[in-house]
């Protein structure tokens, strides 16, 4: 694995263990970066989402935690991602707005 593999795929799980966290507010899912958004629709398939004031989709924290522990400890994602294809700084900025 390349270095920028593995910080690909660091970014990956911080993003990913940062939406566990219980006091994770609610989120737009355009705030969802890019290449997890197909894969966060389909999970939500069936389930209740809201939109807030300027009509933006929202995803109730509580299933984005439980989509996440589905990639982490379960399913894992239903299609390969290449990490090569994956945007670090999109994903660490998210995972910081989560932190603050």
């Amino acid at each position: 694995m390349t270095s920028c593999s593995q910080d690909a795929y660091q970014a990956l799980r911080d993003y990913l263990n940062g939406l566990l966290n219980p006091s994770l507010a609610d989120q737009a899912l355009a705030d969802v970066p890019a290449a997890l958004r197909p894969g966060l629709e389909t999970f939500m398939t069936g389930k209740t989402e809201y939109q807030d004031e300027a009509g933006r989709r929202m995803i109730y924290a509580a299933d984005l935690a439980a989509w996440a522990a589905d990639l982490i400890y379960g399913a894992g994602l239903t299609a390969p991602l290449p990490l090569a294809t994956v945007d670090v700084a999109a994903l660490r900025a998210a995972t910081l707005r989560h932190a603050a």
